[in-house]
């Protein structure tokens, strides 16, 4: 489906849905994940991505989440892990996807959530039959995210996300302006950006509002200036 709900509709012909991605193995405190969760609530994201979430802390931070209006995504490597999650309430997942381990993408298909895909550097043959697989296992929606780590790449790679049962976007590390600005103009669904574990709402409103302002010069609302 190129079109599914996560908090808010997510797909072709919606503002991007932009994602904070924090790693959740340096929030020694419980605390920590709320201020990144506040922070992000507060720099006007929709959803908060964390890897090695503890769980210890689950229950507080996805509680704390749905109570900001956020997306709680945790980045998932194993079927116990997806269990587990589920059970704690996780609204979707993230995939850091082994082509050869279809079964990790069936067990959190099966959850009925949706499911986040790093494709990496996977064929469109192969991203179709995980698109593929997730629906019929009963995924909420499929979003296939790239990563790109330099601010110079080119988004060609973009072009074997198009033509799936999905929606797509990239997943940065800098998010430069006008490499954002052309993701975005690209058709990106969803931006995600990888920040500090302890970001400042500053720098996150900062890239909200970039983004804001592609999407809206995408569809004629905005000048060049806005971005800047």
């Amino acid at each position: 489906m190129s079109v599914f709900e996560l908090g808010r509709t997510l797909g072709a012909g919606y503002r991007p849905f932009v994602i904070a991605a924090l790693d959740a193995a340096k929030h020694a405190r419980v605390e920590h994940g709320l201020a990144a969760i506040d922070a992000a609530a507060d720099g006007g994201f929709d959803a908060v991505k964390m890897r090695a979430l503890p769980q210890r802390f689950c229950r507080q931070l996805f509680d704390h989440a749905e109570r900001r209006g956020m997306a709680l995504i945790p980045t998932v490597a194993d079927t116990i892990s997806i269990e587990r999650l589920d059970w704690f309430g996780s609204p979707a997942f993230e995939i850091f996807f082994d082509w050869a381990d279809l079964e990790l993408v069936c067990c959190a298909a099966r959850t009925g959530k949706p499911l986040l895909l790093s494709v990496a550097n996977a064929s469109a043959l192969q991203i179709g039959d995980a698109v593929e697989l997730a629906l019929d296992e009963g995924a909420g929606g499929v979003a296939l995210i790239q990563r790109v780590n330099d601010a110079s790449a080119s988004l060609s790679c973009l072009e074997r996300l198009r033509g799936h049962d999905a929606v797509f976007g990239v997943s940065e590390r800098w998010i430069d302006p006008e490499s954002m600005r052309n993701a975005v103009l690209e058709g990106s669904n969803v931006i995600e950006a990888r920040v500090g574990h302890r970001p400042t709402v500053a720098e996150l409103a900062t890239i909200a509002r970039r983004c804001e302002a592609s999407w809206a010069l995408m569809t004629g609302a905005a000048d060049y200036s806005a971005m800047n």
